[in-house]
């Protein structure tokens, strides 16, 4: 991994882009917010069954390696 680090960027959301969420709804402030959590944990959801924990980690899955102290047979 390199030691440079990954810039970190924010979305930029313009006030069109607002109005435009918000008409999608009719102008229901609170529809529009549960629609955006909801899909906010879609993708988070699916980020999440994307990447192996254990690559997260740092280790092996359970069972992919003997375990230190195991019998050989």
């Amino acid at each position: 991994m390199s030691s440079r680090q990954l810039e970190k960027t924010e979305p930029e959301v313009s006030e069109q882009d607002i109005d435009d969420v918000l008409a999608e709804f009719d102008g229901d402030a609170r529809a529009a917010i549960r629609a955006l959590l909801h899909d906010q944990a879609a993708l988070i959801r699916d980020a999440q069954q994307a990447v192996s924990r254990g690559f997260i980690r740092g280790v092996f899955s359970a069972g992919a390696r003997r375990l230190d102290g195991e019998d050989e047979v």
